[in-house]
């Protein structure tokens, strides 16, 4: 076994770093099933990517997300999180590269297990994410990073009370550092 993961960490580090994404994140809306609105504000930095092949990367990063809501209590959170992030590129260049991408398990720490009418068993959660967006070409080369999707952050049912918390439209502003 320990020969095994001897080998997966050479893997992982032997890859070359093409990453290095600092991105700013905002947006928010209605929470589904519920009467209350959430509002994000946030911080990622994608660090380290594996290029599987010209159209597909794999990205590592972590993430900082300040959450409220518009209910009368519980009105603020804050979660840390590390993120693996799967990028699909089509097989086309324009003006910038187009991409879909996926964030799922990415274990995070929220500060409080209540936000709102939202509850988690605990302070552990996953960050979910998934979306379009585009690398966009500015002095060059695809410095420009932005990005549109749907932000969740729940237990994945590991434990027995699991409200999800949703900001159904994100938009993140970056730049490749």
């Amino acid at each position: 076994m320990k020969w095994i993961l001897a080998v997966v960490s050479i893997i992982f580090l032997a890859q070359p770093v093409l990453a290095d994404d600092l991105l700013l994140s905002f947006g928010g809306g209605p929470q589904p099933d519920s009467k209350q609105n959430n509002n994000t504000f946030g911080l990622d930095y994608s660090f380290k990517t594996f290029e599987k092949s010209y159209r597909q990367h794999i990205d590592i990063g972590v993430s900082y997300t300040e959450i409220s809501t518009s209910a009368d209590e519980n009105k603020r959170i804050r979660a840390f999180s590390i993120y693996p992030q799967l990028n699909l590129y089509p097989r086309q260049r324009s003006w910038g590269q187009a991409f879909f991408f996926v964030r799922a398990l990415g274990p995070s720490y929220i500060s409080s297990n209540y936000l709102g009418d939202r509850r988690q068993e605990n302070n552990f959660s996953f960050q979910a994410q998934v979306g379009y967006g585009a690398r966009i070409n500015w002095r060059k080369k695809e410095d420009l990073v932005l990005m549109v999707s749907w932000k969740h952050f729940s237990n994945a049912n590991l434990f027995d009370q699991n409200d999800g918390i949703d900001m159904p439209f994100v938009l993140n502003v970056g730049i490749r550092l």
